[in-house]
């Protein structure tokens, strides 16, 4: 059963934990909180390291591939140390993390706590790492990719604006270390050396006519310059020069006729050091018809389907022909002061899972 008061709880604890990328320490913990509220309940825990990157998976059976589960991370980007203590005003739980996303996890865990206590149980998993903010490679990727876990349904409650739309689909990821050499000389004498970084310009610029940059909303891919750093002095010309590129892609195999390109235009410098491929889900398929039913009937209202640009952990899933329903509990502020989440939409998620669950007859 829904219970308002301990959403509110169960969430407060989770946004105090400082669970960012590079407190590891919190990371840990704040699994180590949830493998606690699980303990004495009815289900099998298994926990998981890789590089650092701590992770949790709860079924209510003894299987690695139930028909639903259900994903969430508890990583959190920086903020101050007063952004992480949680406060309720009205409706709303501020704090960091809180809509993005342990407002969502807080009702997961209670949905995973309340069907464990059923006679019945039902093949539903509950799936939560640390590391979705910085890719998801050692997180899902490694659980679905390593060490097997599947489903034939997923919901991550981790994209769009609200209960009111899903997301069917989400770009691909290429991010790529770009390098450049030239010679070092003297500021004063340039004409003896070769600048690195004007060399590391051109590429740039090369780069941006196979993916030319976006000015406006379009689902188009879309290239963007993150870092770029390089030289010592004003003095000297530098030798060495590298940049991050962050590449988002709308179709399945882009990636390898970009990479190629940019290969040939780099000298063959580049460096993969992050991929995901693109989100694609189809509105037909029965699952998914059947999480719209009972959502718009929740919610006394057409679910609108759409798309977003950034990317999710449900790329993992979606890469093995996972049905995936992509959706969030209505929320603001994410990543920046003042986040908050909708205790009302809350109890609505609540509601929909449960009532899918029981629909489905797992």
């Amino acid at each position: 059963m829904y219970v308002k008061e301990e959403i509110i709880t169960i969430a407060s604890d989770l946004i105090r934990f400082r669970s960012t990328k590079k407190n590891e320490k919190a990371r840990k913990e704040v699994i180590g909180y949830v493998r606690c509220f699980f303990e004495k309940e009815n289900v099998y825990i298994k926990e998981f390291e890789k590089n650092g990157v701590y992770s949790i998976v709860i079924t209510l059976k003894k299987e690695k591939t139930p028909f639903l589960f259900l994903s969430g991370h508890l990583d959190v980007v920086s903020a101050k140390k007063e952004d992480f203590l949680p406060k309720v005003k009205g409706n709303r739980l501020y704090g960091r993390g809180s809509g993005d996303m342990k407002g969502g996890v807080a009702v997961m865990m209670m949905i995973m706590r309340d069907l464990s206590r059923m006679k019945k149980k039902s093949s539903v998993g509950f799936m939560l790492t640390t590391d979705e903010e910085v890719g998801g490679e050692n997180g899902a990727g490694y659980l679905v990719n390593t060490k097997g876990y599947r489903s034939e349904f997923l919901i991550v409650p981790d994209g769009g604006t609200d209960l009111n739309e899903i997301i069917l689909n989400q770009k691909g990821i290429l991010h790529l270390k770009v390098k450049a050499y030239g010679k070092l000389s003297h500021g004063a004498r340039p004409f003896l050396g070769e600048n690195a970084i004007e060399k590391l310009i051109g590429y740039y610029q090369k780069i941006q006519k196979i993916v030319p940059p976006l000015t406006k909303p379009e689902w188009k891919n879309s290239v963007n310059l993150g870092k770029i750093e390089g030289g010592k002095n004003a003095n000297s010309v530098p030798d060495h020069a590298e940049m991050l590129l962050d590449i988002r892609l709308i179709k399945k195999g882009e990636k390898e006729r970009i990479y190629k390109k940019i290969k040939k235009i780099t000298e063959g410098n580049v460096e993969i050091i992050g991929e995901g491929k693109p989100f694609i889900q189809s509105e037909k398929h029965p699952l998914v018809k059947k999480y719209l039913k009972i959502a718009s009937e929740e919610m006394k209202k057409d679910i609108k389907l759409t798309r977003v640009e950034g990317a999710s952990d449900a790329r993992y899933f979606s890469a093995n022909g996972i049905p995936t329903i992509i959706t969030k509990i209505n929320c603001e502020n994410i990543h920046s002061d003042n986040e908050w989440f909708d205790l009302i939409q809350a109890k609505k998620f609540y509601t929909i899972v449960m009532r899918l669950v029981e629909k489905m007859k797992i």
